[in-house]
């Protein structure tokens, strides 16, 4: 898989916003990859609205992080070890992608919204119940993991000024995020080094 190229702005130098989950994905792996201004993307690259876009070694062009999060992590063999994983590992990252878009959205932002964060976040909650294993979908780290825990960090830290939810009606979130944070350590140690502020 050596040879992934990502576009985003700055080329992640000055923040690395959406692809954060990307990049830890990449380096967890061992994927040696490069990241570009959005400008210096091919001018025949297959349409697309925004950035994140990623071409993989085959030239192939995709946008969208969670379409790109599921491609490159199956090819990395990190999309679930079943029919019915590939299928949950996608529903997490759909699942985030609506917690994140209704965060700042609507007439009440899903950040004030107690009653709908203890929702969504019962959602996670039980999930990681289900999966047993402290990762989000079966016995192991998948794409999902990665996608979902640079997003989840803030909105759970959020919790402490809100009223109407505390964290400690999601302990296995916060057990998830420190353990996704102690295994992505390393990870962030070279990253940093490369020169890319990794937030968390």
């Amino acid at each position: 898989m050596d040879g992934v190229v990502l576009y985003y702005h700055s080329a992640c130098r000055k923040f690395v916003g959406r692809p954060c989950g990307f990049l830890y994905m990449l380096e967890f792996k061992g994927v040696a990859f490069e990241v570009k201004l959005p400008e210096e993307a091919p001018a025949d690259a297959i349409p697309f609205f925004a950035v994140p876009v990623v071409k993989l070694p085959d030239g192939t062009m995709v946008s969208q992080t969670p379409a790109i999060m599921q491609t490159v992590g199956k090819a990395l063999g990190l999309g679930g070890t079943s029919p019915a994983e590939e299928a949950h590992t996608m529903m997490i990252v759909l699942n985030m992608q609506d917690i994140l878009g209704e965060w700042e959205k609507g007439s009440t932002p899903l950040k004030q919204n107690p009653e709908r964060i203890k929702k969504w976040f019962g959602v996670l909650e039980k999930q990681l119940a289900v999966a047993g294993s402290g990762f989000l979908v079966g016995k192991g780290v998948t794409y999902a993991d990665f996608f979902c825990y640079p997003s989840l960090v803030s909105r759970y830290n959020h919790l402490e000024s809100l009223d109407g939810v505390e964290k400690a009606e999601f302990p296995k979130i916060g057990a998830y995020i420190e353990h996704m944070k102690a295994l992505l350590a390393p990870s962030r140690e070279k990253l940093v080094a490369k020169g890319y502020p990794m937030d968390p």
